[in-house]
């Protein structure tokens, strides 16, 4: 039994809505990135350190520039923060609209691969919509087809 082919014009409204769907995720871990990098960074002291098989889990408590006291955990990226114990003291840095929810240690990247993998969900919906929304080219002669 043939396979039926998607209408041109389904192709076309799904690669519009993808292609507007990948360029505003792009643009949200954009803003996302710009304002952590508007952030602040500080001295945290380390409350709890859990290991979980490879992971290591640090709870950290720490005072904002505006005066607030946060204690956020998170998973430590940094190898020399793997080895930290409770008391100690490891700087982080925090994003400038919630300081005590984007708790990062300094020195991690992580968020940056979001953004690479943003980017290239975009290039798959610019391709995508290039194919879909091209011109049809035109038929071969027949004399080109293998035909006389």
């Amino acid at each position: 039994m043939p396979r039926r082919r998607p209408s041109r014009t389904f192709l076309r409204v799904f690669s519009a809505f993808y292609l507007a769907f990948a360029m505003t995720g792009v643009a949200l871990v954009a803003w996302s990135l710009a304002g952590e990098q508007r952030g602040s960074e500080t001295s945290a002291e380390v409350l709890d350190v859990e290991g979980r098989g490879t992971r290591t889990i640090l709870t950290v408590q720490f005072s904002t520039e505006r005066g607030e006291v946060c204690e956020a955990s998170f998973r430590s990226s940094v190898a020399a923060n793997r080895a930290v114990t409770i008391g100690e003291r490891i700087r982080v840095t925090y994003g400038e609209t919630h300081p005590c929810l984007g708790v990062r240690e300094v020195g991690d990247r992580s968020p940056w691969y979001i953004f690479i993998i943003a980017v290239v969900i975009l290039t798959a919906a610019v391709i995508m919509a290039y194919v879909v929304w091209r011109r049809p080219r035109p038929p071969l002669p027949l004399r080109y087809a293998g035909m006389p």
